[in-house]
């Protein structure tokens, strides 16, 4: 599925990936980019990404469920306090097909690692999210 995602704005798609494996930050980093035609930039984990979030805005915040220091579900509760209407745009991910009990409370996309870039945008859409705005 090559071709540029574009948001309702008509500007590519920006994701925020932030997963603790570096391996899967390059690997599905690049296929985001060469598969699906969008703009990313990654994170190791949750302090980071609270960084870059406090710096820019993204459309997409693909979020590792399972990491070490801040676990997904942490870092989300800190995207609510922090960046409520960027908390809207937040996807889980991770390698175990069945999300924790606690993601129930969340109520955000879940998505079981590997997936597609067609599987993405179908959960980015049927998620309760606004566009990011301009930064």
């Amino acid at each position: 599925m090559a071709g540029n995602k574009e948001s309702a704005r008509g500007k590519t798609i920006r994701i925020l990936l932030v997963d603790d494996t570096a391996a899967v930050r390059r690997i599905l980093g690049a296929m985001l980019r060469i598969d699906g035609g969008f703009e990313v930039a990654t994170a190791a984990g949750g302090a980071e990404a609270l960084d870059i979030l406090s710096k820019s805005t993204y459309d997409i915040v693909l979020v590792d469920i399972n990491m070490p220091v801040m676990d997904g579900i942490e870092l989300y509760r800190k995207i609510e306090k922090q960046f409520p209407d960027v908390a809207t745009r937040v996807v889980f991910m991770s390698a175990d097909n069945q999300p924790p009990q606690v993601f129930k409370k969340v109520n955000r996309p879940f998505l079981a690692k590997p997936f597609t870039t067609e599987a993405l945008m179908n959960a980015y859409r049927s998620g309760d999210h606004r566009e990011g705005s301009e930064q």
